[in-house]
């Protein structure tokens, strides 16, 4: 970590590239110290002074004072530094993130394994996790134990068998106990599949939990759930550098796009829930474009990292 504060204090690297690089909360503890600093101002206003008044002062002990400011500066800054270590000691969240393009695989403490996928984030509060570990290795009798993570975009878990296991994303919440599930939060909805063992999801607005066994599948889309086709497959296609969509919304493959090749793709006016049944390239942008939008008569144009969607007529 010291390796990438030092990069980024030295402008080689961006604020969005720390957050990437050592958790977007971790790296806000930096910016925020950083930004104290930066924002204060010394007194250096002038002021008008007498010399009548300095030589009718009597004469004392000569003493070489430090300019006012530079104490204050110092306190500022070791205020800062002294609650940024408070905050330290208090906060036991781990965090992993995966970069645009990049698939990253964690092992949690517990010995599961969470695959990230593309520009996707994990975490997890260590001291909870201690105790997860514990129970598992019977060195801890207590029916309270739970196993949770947080999950911001998609990953597959393979999680071990022990206490209770949930993944907790802005869209929902998925329960399970031994088994390898993969979960896709894509901000407008949540897709999940069930490659092994059982697993039950519930979104955050609806009081509707469904219950998966292996090789199924739904999707909470527009206020409900909807059942995918079963699979037969053992892991998602992403793992092999392609992405299968089976009746998926066009607003989860925009997002899929925008995290696997890092672009921004601007969607205007065209009908996002429109659904799209097809495997695109994770390592051909063009060609997963024409694949996704030609069928729709959605034209596309590319401009840097930016790609602008137009429906034509």
């Amino acid at each position: 970590m010291e390796e990438n504060l030092s990069k980024w204090l030295n402008g080689d690297i961006s604020d969005e590239e720390l957050k990437k690089l050592i958790g977007t909360e971790e790296a806000l503890k930096y910016i925020q110290i950083l930004g104290e600093v930066d924002n204060w101002v010394p007194d250096n206003s002038e002021r008008l002074i007498d010399p009548k008044e300095i030589t009718s002062r009597p004469k004392g002990k000569v003493r070489t004072m430090r300019p006012w400011y530079s104490y204050a500066a110092a306190a500022m800054v070791f205020l800062a530094m002294a609650t940024y270590l408070w905050f330290q000691m208090l906060d036991t969240t781990v965090t992993h993130s995966s970069l645009a393009g990049e698939i990253r695989e964690i092992e949690l403490p517990d010995g599961s394994i969470v695959t990230l996928a593309p520009n996707s984030e994990i975490s997890w509060e260590s001291d909870k996790w201690e105790e997860a570990v514990a129970y598992r290795e019977n060195r801890l009798k207590s029916t309270k134990v739970r196993r949770k993570v947080k999950l911001k975009g998609k990953a597959l878990l393979k999680v071990a068998k022990g206490a209770p296991f949930s993944v907790e994303s802005p869209t929902g919440t998925v329960d399970v106990l031994g088994t390898i599930f993969e979960v896709d939060d894509f901000n407008e909805g949540l897709s999940v599949t069930c490659f092994e063992g059982k697993v039950q999801a519930r979104p955050k607005t609806l009081n509707k939990v469904v219950t998966l066994t292996r090789g199924e599948g739904y999707l909470f889309f527009n206020g409900k759930w909807e059942k995918k086709e079963n699979t037969t497959e053992s892991e998602p296609a992403w793992l092999q550098n392609q992405t299968k969509f089976e009746n998926a919304p066009l607003s989860q493959v925009i997002k899929t796009l925008e995290k696997v090749y890092g672009v921004t793709i601007s969607s205007g006016k065209i009908d996002i829930a429109k659904r799209f049944t097809g495997t695109i390239p994770n390592d051909k942008l063009e060609v997963a474009l024409r694949l996704v939008f030609s069928p729709y008569k959605i034209s596309f144009k590319r401009e840097g990292k930016t790609v602008t969607l137009t429906q034509e007529n």
